[in-house]
C-alpha cells in the first residue's frame, strides 16, 4: 500500500488541443513585435533609399483622400533616365494635402526603379509599425493580466492547501 504523501513520477502529456491553443497564443503574442520589426525595417530601407537613391522630379497623378488613415494614398509618376514611366503609391498623412498635378521629388534605386520613395511623405512601414505597437500593447497587456491572475490563483490554492494541512494536524 502506498502512502497518501508518496509522489508518483508521471510525465504530463500535453493534449493536442492544448498544444494548438499554445501555438495560436504564441503566434498572436509574436504578431505585434513582428509587425513592429517589419515596419521599422521598411522605414529604414526607405530612409536609406532617400539618402542614396537617384532623385528625380515626379508628378502626383492621383490622390485618394479617405477618412481612414491607411486609405489616404497618392500615386506619383516619375521617369527613369531611359524614358520609362514608373509609378509609386505613397501613404499620405492627415496634415498633408497634396494636389493632383503637383510636383514632388522621388528617390529610386537605379538598379530597380520599382523601389522608390517620395521625399516628404511617410513610408508604408509607419503603418505596420503602428499596428504592431498597438497589437503588442493589447495582447501583451492581456497576457500580463492573465499571468497575474494565474499567480494569484496559485497563491490562493497554496494558502488553502496550507490551511487544510495545518487544520488536519491539530485534531485530537
Amino acid at each position: 500500500m502506498t502512502s497518501p504523501n508518496a509522489t508518483v513520477n508521471r510525465k504530463s502529456k500535453l493534449k493536442p488541443w492544448r498544444l494548438g491553443n499554445l501555438v495560436v497564443t504564441a503566434l498572436v503574442l509574436c504578431l505585434g513585435p513582428v509587425l513592429m520589426v517589419v515596419g521599422t525595417l521598411q522605414i529604414n530601407a526607405d530612409d536609406e533609399l532617400v539618402r542614396t537613391g537617384k532623385q528625380v522630379p515626379g508628378t502626383i497623378t492621383e490622390f485618394h483622400d479617405r477618412s481612414k488613415a491607411s486609405d489616404r494614398r497618392m500615386k506619383v509618376e516619375f521617369q527613369t533616365p531611359d524614358g520609362a514611366a514608373q509609378y509609386e503609391w505613397v501613404a499620405v498623412d492627415f496634415e498633408q494635402h497634396p494636389v493632383v498635378g503637383e510636383e514632388v521629388t522621388v528617390a529610386y534605386r537605379e538598379a530597380d526603379p520599382g523601389q522608390a520613395a517620395v521625399l516628404g511623405f511617410e513610408s508604408d512601414g509607419v503603418f505596420f509599425r503602428g499596428v504592431g505597437t498597438v497589437l503588442t500593447c493589447i495582447f501583451g497587456g492581456i497576457g500580463i493580466f492573465l499571468f497575474i491572475c494565474y499567480l494569484l490563483g496559485v497563491r490562493k490554492d497554496r494558502k488553502k492547501l496550507a490551511e487544510q494541512q495545518d487544520g488536519g494536524g491539530h485534531r485530537s
